[in-house]
C-alpha cells in the first residue's frame, strides 16, 4: 500500500489536487478501507465542478497505473475525527485534521508520515514545495503544518487565497476600496443592489468556518500577525481588546443593515451558495468575501459566466496600515 500511496500523491502534486492532505495508516490495518495494493479511498470535501476536474485528473493517472481511486465526498470536517476514535473504517488519504488532533493521531499510529509514502520522491517535494509548509525553525514540531518528530504528516498540494472580495462586474462598476471603512462607506442602492454584501456560514458540522476565515483576516490585518499566532497558541484570550475589535468589525458585514437577507439569512445559507445573488436580475449585494476556490459554484449556479468578464476580485481593504 506505501507504494500505491507514493504513486497516487506524486501524482496528486503534479495534478494539483486542492486540499491539505494527510496519509491514513495503511499497510493492511484492519481500520483500513482497502486491502488491495491496485485500490486507494479518497475522502474529500468537493462536490460539484471541483469533484468533476479531480475525476477528470484521475481518469488518465487510473488507466496508466491500473490503481482504483475510490473517491467519497465527506462534508463534515468532523467525521474523519469520529472514525479514528471509534476505531472504524479510515480512507487511506483525507483532508488533514485540526491542529489539536495531530500529534495524538501521530503517537497513535494513525497517521503514516510523507517521507514514508512518497520513499524516494520525498525529495522531489521538498524541493518543490514553499518552504514554510515544510520546515520548522528551533523545533522537530510544527503542528501547523503537520510536523512532528521532524517528520512530515500533511502533503501541501495546493494553496487557497483567501480574504477576496468578489463581485459582478456588470453591477459594481466603481474603484475597488483601499481601506475597509471605505468599503463601508459604498451605498449598494448606487449600482442597484439591495445590500453591500452577501454571506452563508452554512457547512453542516463545519458550518461557520467562512466567519472564522474573515475574522482571522480581519485580525492580522488590524493588530498585526503576532498578535493572531499568539492568540491561535491560546497566548491571547478572547476577551483580549483587539480580539474584541476584531469580532465587532466583521459585525458590520453581517449586520442587518449590510448584509443580504439578514443575520439570521446568513446562518442558515450554504457557502456554496452565498454569492448567487450577486447575478440575480436585481442583485442582492455587492461584494462577497471568499476565497479563490468560490468561482467554481458561481458557475454551478450560471453557467455562462466568465471570469474576468461577468465577474472578479479585489483584495481584502486595509484596516490598519500599519500591518499592510
Amino acid at each position: 500500500m506505501t507504494e500505491v500511496l507514493a504513486r497516487l500523491s506524486s501524482r496528486a502534486i503534479a495534478g494539483g489536487l486542492g486540499v491539505l492532505l494527510l496519509i491514513a495508516c495503511s499497510s493492511g490495518g484492519g481500520n483500513n478501507q482497502t486491502a488491495s495494493s491496485t485500490d486507494v479511498t479518497v475522502w474529500s470535501a468537493w462536490g460539484g465542478n471541483e469533484l468533476k476536474a479531480y475525476q477528470d485528473v484521475l481518469k488518465p493517472f487510473e488507466s496508466s497505473t491500473g490503481i482504483k481511486v475510490h473517491l467519497t465526498t465527506v462534508r463534515d470536517a468532523n467525521q474523519l475525527a469520529i472514525n479514528v476514535d471509534a476505531g472504524t473504517s479510515l480512507p487511506d488519504i483525507a483532508p488533514g485534521p485540526s491542529v489539536d488532533k495531530v500529534k495524538a493521531w501521530v503517537d497513535k499510529g494513525t497517521l503514516k508520515s510523507v517521507e514514508t509514502a512518497l520513499g524516494d520522491k520525498f525529495g522531489d517535494y521538498i524541493a518543490n514545495t514553499y518552504p514554510a509548509l515544510t520546515t520548522t525553525s528551533g523545533s522537530s514540531d510544527n503542528l501547523y503544518i503537520g510536523i512532528v518528530g521532524g517528520k512530515h504528516y500533511e502533503l501541501m498540494v495546493k494553496t487557497q487565497v483567501k480574504g477576496l472580495f468578489w463581485y459582478n462586474k456588470k453591477v459594481f462598476t466603481g474603484t475597488a476600496p483601499k481601506t475597509f471603512d471605505e468599503m463601508l462607506a459604498i451605498s449598494p442602492s448606487q449600482y442597484g443592489a439591495q445590500k453591500l454584501f452577501c454571506a452563508g456560514l452554512e457547512s453542516g458540522g463545519a458550518s461557520g468556518w467562512p466567519a472564522s476565515d474573515q475574522i482571522d483576516n480581519i485580525i492580522m490585518r488590524q493588530s498585526g500577525d503576532k498578535l493572531y499566532t499568539d492568540w491561535i497558541q491560546g497566548k491571547v484570550k478572547f476577551t483580549d481588546p483587539a480580539i474584541k475589535l476584531g469580532y465587532q468589525t466583521y459585525l458590520k458585514e453581517v449586520s442587518a443593515a449590510n448584509v443580504y437577507g439578514g443575520p439570521n439569512t446568513v446562518l442558515s445559507t450554504a457557502f456554496q451558495r452565498a454569492g448567487k445573488p450577486l447575478f440575480a436580475a436585481q442583485p442582492g449585494c455587492l461584494f462577497l468575501e471568499q476565497a479563490t476556490f468560490i468561482p467554481s459554484f458561481f458557475k454551478e449556479d450560471y453557467p455562462n459566466l466568465v471570469a474576468g468578464t461577468d465577474f472578479d476580485f479585489f483584495g481584502h481593504p486595509s484596516v490598519n496600515p500599519q500591518y499592510d
